[in-house]
């Protein structure tokens, strides 16, 4: 039985304009049942890293699971079952939570019945 709750090969993330990635080729396997730190300073690649497990960021190259799911092409998925509050929280603080869902909606080009089948997902709590 593979207990692996994230496995990562060769995993890896650069940007423009940077002499090195921000996340060089990285490959682990972290286990069900542990507590697991990730730790480093500033501009280690921490966030980037985690936005890539939550299948935010698309690495350049490499694969990951997270609990059994690849983070890019099963995304909808893992974003059922998988919470991520980032450091730096994404929302406007004087808009309305609507507000922020027409904004990043309309920024996303989500209209009509998908706009509403979304607003509704992810007002259910």
């Amino acid at each position: 039985m593979n207990d692996a709750v994230i496995t990562l090969n060769g995993l890896e993330k650069r940007f423009p304009g940077m002499d090195k990635p921000a996340v060089a080729p990285l490959d682990c396997t972290i286990h069900a049942g542990y507590v697991t730190g990730l730790v480093g300073p500033d501009g280690a690649g921490k966030t980037t890293l985690m936005r890539m497990l939550a299948g935010l960021l698309k690495p350049d190259s490499g694969s990951a699971t997270v609990i059994g799911f690849d983070p890019i092409k099963n995304d909808g998925a893992l974003h059922a079952v998988l919470g991520y509050m980032p450091q730096k929280f994404g929302l406007y603080e004087d808009l309305t939570v609507m507000e922020n869902l027409n904004l990043y909606a309309d920024l996303r080009s989500v209209t009509g019945e998908a706009r509403k089948q979304t607003f509704a997902r992810l007002l259910e709590f």
